[in-house]
């Protein structure tokens, strides 16, 4: 690799930290700005990417009783909002 392209992927690696630094302070402000809306989003994720979404859309798609699948779908929002609420409330 020559001194050239060095230099390049250094100011490449550099702008790159510096857009997430951006990224992060402005995701960080729309936290501190409404964080109950931020949540939803988070719910939203949750059932659509994550593996563990991704199994229980599974599990209630398999299960027969409409309602066992609304529980199992509301168990797990219940779920990921208490580890929400548990990271910004830690235990004292």
């Amino acid at each position: 690799m020559s001194p050239q392209d060095r230099a390049l992927k250094k100011q490449l690696l550099l702008m790159k930290g510096e857009v997430l630094r951006v990224k992060l302070k402005l995701e960080i402000d729309s936290l501190r700005q409404r964080p109950l809306g931020l949540a939803g989003e988070g719910f939203k994720a949750f059932s659509s990417s994550s593996a563990l979404g991704k199994l229980v859309n599974t599990l209630a798609a398999i299960l027969p009783s409409e309602s066992l699948r609304q529980w199992l779908r509301r168990a797990s929002r219940l779920f990921l909002l208490w580890k929400v609420l548990s990271k910004f409330w830690p235990a004292r």
